[in-house]
């Protein structure tokens, strides 16, 4: 089965892709209430971008979600794509449709790509967790991922994602080296974002009534799912299209595909952003002995993570005015700043932390604990043991059907450093298949009961491709049972970066938790999953603490200016100190 089941197909727009001979770079392609707008001398391509008022035309062909009356063109350019997962190894197609809650969402996996297969992983839980806070039925969502893009060491996966409101590109990109996954802004170089701003101002300005402000703050946000920031996507002739899905024209948001010229666009390019429009000319097949991962020979995960040179001070999430994604939302970037290329809510700008669970699914208390996040917009990760989820399995369907991350928590709760051999990898495989049956993917992350790991258990889960999620705060939940304890550990120990215990399985820790999200808003923090927290670093076989972002990192003082003006400054890395701690 090809990742999107088969469904890709190559469509040509009308007049012969957009009408050759009449340059463009300014497409409408949100029809909304306003019907089909000329631009540039021609008729724009009709994309019903999220957040319109109407609806939007026919694409003819059905597409990639097959012929329904209600159908939406997507972007021209995302029309003229065509699926490359024949030239990925080892690709398969996860279809969440088959789940006994089901939901009409299919993405490719990548055996050879783990940082590439995560990262889609983790833009699909966004999706599903947004369309849960949105309060739609799962039949009003759809989620198709394709291969589009390929060549020796690098890769592009495209997620069509459309509900009731219409339909949003969203572009992952993936280098081998490294085991890099990364969004769209990854493809500009950060010196040159304010040249992009220009060049997309500039395209702008062809289209008529089309705000300017909408498109400039678009671009201090990540893409889609993580903000309203545009997907970046290269033409066959070396042009880069911007696919806005929120822009503001005449009043009405609509999706808004601008083009910068091949010319303009090249010198812009990050080292990442030029490999990808290489792959873009030239397709090949991947090569999945390339992959590199940092720290070999190392299993821990917090000495391997690389800092931004810089981290701001944290910040609160954004509120939304509920164009697209309403929830952990960064901060704009500020005019001519880059924004964050990870897949997941970038927690440079955020105060971020990650509430876990384990010991689940729970059949009394899943849904109570499910519906406190939910109503707090809060992600969260469940760490499920393999025999409880053997017998509960829709309790195990339902949370990843609400976006949560959900991770294995061994098969029987025994102590992982105290096995070898056989007994090891069954307590590690058994679960991992459970839970593929029951939410119809393998997880990435597993957290060994007790906290207690040694080489033999990293070195099991670099086997299965997972990581080691423990811990830098034991709220010991399962030891005081009692709610006050609770939330006094969660504020007495919470700090940016942290993960932190707590279970399913107990009365107190569930009741306790709508007071603790409470709590956390009050004081600016935002819930990620822990593979969000990580920022997209954290692999397999090592074992992780804490996520990524822990503390502000001051660039530090620049040298005494000649009198003719203020000198560069540099910057320098630190890496965070992460505290283990006991618990159960």
């Amino acid at each position: 089965m090809t990742p999107s089941g088969g469904r890709h197909q190559r469509t040509e727009s009308p007049e012969g892709s957009e009408g050759r001979g009449t340059p463009r770079r300014g497409l409408l392609i949100g029809a909304g209430a306003l019907g089909v707008l000329a631009v540039g001398g021609g008729a724009a391509a009709v994309w019903s971008g999220l957040d319109h008022d109407g609806g939007g035309g026919s694409d003819g062909g059905g597409g990639i979600f097959g012929g329904s009356p209600t159908e939406t063109t997507p972007p021209p350019v995302v029309s003229t794509l065509t699926d490359l997962s024949a030239n990925v190894p080892d690709t398969s197609g996860i279809d969440l449709s088959q789940l006994s809650e089901p939901l009409s969402v299919s993405f490719p996996r990548v055996a050879g790509a783990r940082g590439l297969s995560e990262a889609v992983d983790m833009s699909v839980n966004k999706i599903l967790r947004e369309h849960v806070y949105s309060g739609a039925p799962a039949t009003d969502l759809s989620v198709a991922g394709t291969i589009f893009l390929a060549s020796a060491d690098t890769i592009g996966v495209l997620l069509r994602h459309k509900d009731a409101s219409g339909e949003t590109p969203c572009t992952v990109y993936y280098r081998s080296a490294g085991d890099h996954p990364f969004t769209s802004p990854g493809l500009i170089a950060p010196e040159k974002w304010a040249e992009l701003e220009k060049a997309a101002a500039s395209a702008a300005a062809d289209v008529d009534g089309l705000d300017a402000g909408s498109v400039a703050s678009a671009l201090q946000e990540q893409p889609r799912p993580w903000g309203n920031g545009p997907a970046m996507v290269f033409a066959a002739d070396g042009s880069l299209h911007l696919l806005f899905p929120a822009a503001t024209v005449n009043g009405t948001r609509t999706g808004v595909e601008l083009e910068i010229d091949a010319a303009t666009a090249k010198p812009l390019l990050s080292e990442d952003g030029a490999a990808v429009l290489a792959a873009s000319a030239s397709p090949a097949a991947f090569d999945p002995s390339a992959v590199t991962v940092p720290g070999e020979g190392t299993t821990n995960g917090d000495k391997v993570y690389v800092q931004p040179a810089e981290v701001p001070a944290a910040a609160r999430a954004r509120d939304s005015d509920g164009a697209g994604p309403v929830s952990q939302l960064a901060p704009l970037s500020g005019a001519g700043v880059r924004p964050s290329s990870v897949a997941a809510p970038d927690a440079t700008r955020l105060k971020a932390l990650a509430l876990t669970f384990d010991d689940g699914p729970d059949p009394d208390k899943n849904q109570t604990l499910r519906d406190g996040l939910n109503e707090h917009h809060a992600a969260a990760t469940f760490f499920m043991i393999g025999t409880s989820v053997q017998a509960y399995p829709e309790w195990c369907t339902r949370t990843a059907a609400n976006g949560l991350e959900v991770g294995s928590h061994s098969w029987s709760h025994k102590q992982l450093s105290a096995l070898s051999g056989q007994k090891l990898t069954d307590q590690c495989v058994k679960p991992t298949e459970e839970i593929a049956k029951a939410t119809g993917r393998a997880p990435f992350v597993m957290r060994p009961p007790y906290g207690a790991r040694n080489d033999r258990v990293d070195e099991e889960l670099g086997t299965i491709g997972q990581s080691g999620q423990i811990w830098d705060l034991d709220t010991l939940d399962w030891k005081t049972r009692n709610v006050a304890k609770n939330i006094a550990a969660i504020q007495d120990g919470a700090q940016r970066g942290t993960i932190a215990l707590m279970h399913e399985i107990h009365p107190t820790s569930v009741e306790s938790v709508p007071q603790i999200l409470d709590w956390l808003g009050e004081n600016d923090f935002t819930l990620l999953t822990c593979s969000e927290l990580g920022q997209n670093q954290m692999w397999a076989g090592k074992h992780y603490m804490m996520g990524l972002i822990t503390h502000e990192i001051a660039p530090p003082a620049p040298p005494a200016s000649d009198g003719g003006g203020e000198a560069p400054s540099s910057s320098a890395s630190t890496s965070p100190s992460a505290s283990s701690s006991a618990g159960a």
